[in-house]
């Protein structure tokens, strides 16, 4: 069975059109399905994110967000993790990159996104984090509250594993609403964190889209840009 490079609240997979990418990478020919949206299916997709973000990742507290986040991460720094060990399995196919430096460079880069990390950065844009919850009095009189997008879209490249989850978790510490396009040459890890996040917070699901569209389809793309507010 192939692999499914999407996380697509709000839509029926059975009602959209597919495409597969192969890869051949470590000897092995992997076979990955990618969705074809219409622009209209960018709308109604945009559409879901933005209304489950305001009704519930907008109402979390930052630090459950951190917690989450953080029990993602702890989960794939776990070799015996089922998706961790899809990762391995999959991505030196997939990249062309060595399994044991994959392996070495994962866990490694994994571990800049732990709970102490995140409260980090956190605090370099936000000294009082919790402006992002409820009003807070600031230093110079007055009273303010920071609020994150409702939808924040993500275009990525290359085939670098885990690059998305700079952006993926900067978007989340917000409590943004996200829409995620990846690339042709690396579409799974972006796809495994956001179902891995659905898994440990059901809540979540339907605030983080993934998806992709071939280079050069600009319906896709504007239709995207058209309902993300970044």
């Amino acid at each position: 069975m192939a692999e499914r490079a999407c996380h697509l609240p709000g839509l029926d997979p059975a009602a959209l059109q597919w495409e597969a990418l192969h890869f051949d990478g470590a000897g092995r020919d992997i076979a990955v399905e990618v969705p074809v949206l219409s622009g209209a299916d960018m709308q109604a997709m945009a559409a879901h994110v933005r209304a489950h973000t305001k009704r519930y990742l907008a109402q979390y507290p930052v630090a459950r967000v951190v917690d989450i986040i953080d029990q993602a991460i702890a989960r794939l720094l776990d070799r015996s993790d089922p998706y961790r060990r899809r990762m391995e399995d999959l991505l030196p196919a997939i990249t062309g990159y060595d399994r044991e430096m994959l392996q070495l460079g994962l866990t490694e880069y994994l571990k800049s996104f732990r709970k102490p990390e995140l409260q980090r950065f956190l605090a370099e844009d936000f000294p009082n984090p919790a402006l992002l919850d409820d009003f807070q009095p600031l230093t110079k009189g007055g009273y303010g509250r920071a609020y994150g997008p409702e939808v924040l879209a993500h275009i990525w490249a290359g085939n670098v594993p885990g690059l998305p989850l700079w952006s993926l978790v900067s978007g989340l510490l917000v409590k943004a609403g996200t829409i995620g396009k990846v690339p042709s040459a690396e579409p799974m890890f972006a796809t495994w964190f956001a179902q891995l996040l659905a898994e440990i917070e059901p809540e979540l699901a339907d605030s983080i889209a993934i998806t992709w569209w071939k280079g050069g389809d600009e319906e896709a793309e504007r239709a995207l840009l058209a309902e993300a507010d970044v």
